[in-house]
């Protein structure tokens, strides 16, 4: 049956931060429940033992109360310590046959230990190893009696409890409880989960999600999350270390990152507090600062002293830290807080509340289960928490970034069309400046080439009075054709393709050459794209070659011109040579000096960027043009010539 809808919306509509304080009241309730001082049902625990030093008689032993803490009584104890303790007469029943057999349950004991039953070795924990880091008080050890180890006599039955003391660690023996064998292994397994395995599952957790809030923080630079993840990282070595391991080393350098860790932790804890509530500033932080920059020197004058009374005001400190900061929280609400504060000052004042507890119950004494600890629990709750801030910040990120994007994405495209009109504007100013050049230059030429022709023609035939040379009007024609086909060729496109553009030039100036019975030997080869011969550079080549080919006809007396193209050097030559007379006797003032043919080779050469050499072969001139090679075509040429002078050609 599904529920009324205005139930689901009065559900909904509740915000996180009371559904965090109801279960969190329930939560420390359960706490306070499976906390409380109780006994396991038919055990007894002795609570009163004989002790003595290492290597002192039994003679001298002193009675003690459980628990007892060494370090108490003598403040530098490290050494060795025996307890002996009767069994209770009354559970002499259970260890009948009929009995449920007995077993013995240490909640609390030294950093090493071995128990001895009627002088057999029952147990063990790190007693033998070497130096290293190993503290077998955070968790409870249950031991099973076998019948067969149990004296005829109930009387006559001894309990020997060996330990090992270690500086600002719990030096003692708490109560062993004896009893049952069932009812205390169901106790010993359910101090083992909360002692054990919960431990793991939050140095796990805090693991992870520490290095997910690494993550985050090396992509976005947020500091909420570096701080949050600095946080989590030193609480997941602080519960590595509060676990039953062994580390090698001396045991003072582990037990300094143990309680150092815990000072950052809570110090990292309170800035991220801090830096959600816009806390920059305030006492509270400086104080949480100082607390930070103070704690290695502190805890390392603790290490030094062996002092643990020094922790335990440290430890002090802590909390009252810890309370001012959440007073300023409080202080903060005065001013509104969001859905994600609110729920961080709920779980805050429950981890200070399971903090507060532990403090009172194992620095103190106060009545309560010292065997369990609130603050494991409420670590976790703690970063259930802020989990949940890491999840909402990112989801909070990831929705601003999508926003971003898409406004980003709005202007590029706005931006784009811009631009695109722009463009097509430009392009069409482009192209009305090339097409008005390229008139300019068609027009240009039409004037200077055909043009001049006909003008030429029209004064021949006005001049004639009325006779006509025929022969001489068709030749000025003929050339004037010329001149406009030479004109349409240069239109073609080719590519910067100089064979092509020779092979166009080779039918307009074959029959003159043929005509004056000069042999044109062509040794034109493929070579590589030359830039800058478009419409314009073509012209411009033509009226070069247009002009030494004139020369040759008119003023060589050859008997055969070659035309000659290579690659060499990354550049490409055009040399044109004939065999003819040459320049006279001196050819270098003829060539330095030059006449008007010479110069305008030059000027257009210098216009499509060509450099022009003019040099005597002895017979003949040799005029050799050099250009600049564009990508190189798909077959490497081998240079045939290599000198602009064609001295060899």
């Amino acid at each position: 049956m599904r529920p009324p809808r205005w139930l689901a919306q009065v559900v909904l509509g509740i915000p996180l931060y009371w559904w965090a304080a109801v279960w969190l009241i329930i939560l420390l309730l359960g706490l306070a429940l499976v906390t409380r001082v109780s006994g396991v049902p038919g055990a007894q625990a002795v609570d009163q033992a004989q002790v003595v030093l290492a290597g002192q008689p039994w003679e001298t032993a002193t009675t003690v109360e459980l628990p007892h803490v060494w370090d108490d009584a003598q403040r530098r104890w490290a050494g060795e310590a025996h307890y002996r303790m009767v069994l209770p007469a009354s559970l002499k029943d259970m260890a009948g046959p009929d009995g449920p057999g007995i077993g013995l349950l240490l909640p609390r004991v030294s950093v090493r230990f071995r128990v001895l039953f009627n002088g057999e070795e029952v147990d063990a924990q790190a007693w033998a190893r070497g130096i290293g880091y190993a503290d077998t008080g955070t968790h409870a050890h249950f031991i099973a009696l076998r019948p067969s180890m149990l004296a005829t006599q109930w009387a006559d039955n001894r309990l020997e409890i060996q330990l090992k003391g270690q500086a600002l660690r719990f030096s003692g023996l708490s109560p062993v409880w004896v009893g049952p064998r069932d009812a205390l292994w169901q106790r010993h397994h359910w101090l083992n989960w909360w002692q054990v395995t919960l431990t793991w599952m939050v140095a796990a957790s805090a693991l992870m999600l520490g290095l997910l809030s690494l993550l985050i923080w090396a992509k976005s630079a947020e500091r909420l999350f570096g701080l949050l993840a600095g946080g989590l990282l030193v609480l997941a070595v602080r519960l590595w270390l509060s676990t039953p391991v062994f580390l090698p080393g001396p045991f003072l350098w582990w037990d300094y990152v143990h309680k150092l860790s815990f000072t950052l932790y809570c110090g990292f804890t309170y800035l991220f507090m801090s830096e959600l509530f816009n806390f920059r500033q305030s006492m509270v932080r400086k104080l949480v600062l100082l607390m930070m920059l103070l704690a290695p020197f502190w805890l390392g004058l603790l290490a030094w002293t062996l002092n643990y009374q020094l922790y335990r005001l440290w430890t002090g400190v802590i909390v009252l830290v810890c309370v001012l900061s959440l007073l300023m929280v409080i202080h903060r609400a005065r001013w509104g807080m969001d859905v994600q504060q609110r729920l961080m000052v709920v779980v805050g004042l429950a981890t200070m509340v399971t903090g507060l507890r532990d403090f009172l119950v194992v620095q103190m004494g106060l009545p309560g289960d010292v065997d369990i600890r609130w603050m494991t629990p409420g670590s976790l709750v703690m970063m259930f928490a802020m989990g949940s801030v890491l999840l909402q910040r990112t989801a909070l990120s990831m929705e601003n970034v999508g926003r971003q994007n898409a406004e980003l994405a709005r202007q590029v495209g706005e931006r784009e069309q811009e631009f695109h009109a722009v463009y097509e504007r430009l392009r069409l100013v482009e192209n009305q400046r090339v097409l008005e050049a390229e008139r300019r230059r068609l027009t240009r030429d039409m004037h200077d080439g055909l043009g001049s022709q006909l003008v030429q023609t029209l004064n021949l035939v006005r001049s004639s009075s009325g006779s006509i040379d025929s022969a001489s009007v068709a030749a000025m024609l003929n050339h004037a054709l010329e001149e406009l086909r030479m004109t349409l060729d240069s239109l073609e496109p080719m590519d910067g393709d100089l064979p092509t553009i020779l092979g166009t030039l080779r039918q307009r100036i074959g029959p003159a050459l043929q005509a004056a019975q000069i042999e044109l030997v062509w040794q034109v080869e493929e070579v590589p794209a030359v830039p800058g011969l478009e419409a314009r550079g073509v012209m411009h080549l033509f009226r070069c070659l247009q002009e030494v080919f004139a020369n040759v006809v008119k003023h060589a007396h050859a008997s055969r011109v070659t035309v000659r193209t290579w690659a060499a050097s990354g550049r490409v030559h055009l040399s044109v040579t004939d065999n003819g007379v040459g320049l006279g006797d001196t050819p270098d003032l003829a060539f330095s000096s030059g006449g008007r043919g010479i110069s305008n080779v030059r000027l257009r050469a210098a216009e499509i960027g060509a450099e022009v050499v003019f040099s005597v072969t002895w017979p003949g001139t040799c005029v050799a043009f050099s250009f600049v090679a564009g990508p190189a075509p798909d077959q490497v040429l081998m240079p045939r010539c290599s000198d602009l002078a064609c001295g060899s050609c």
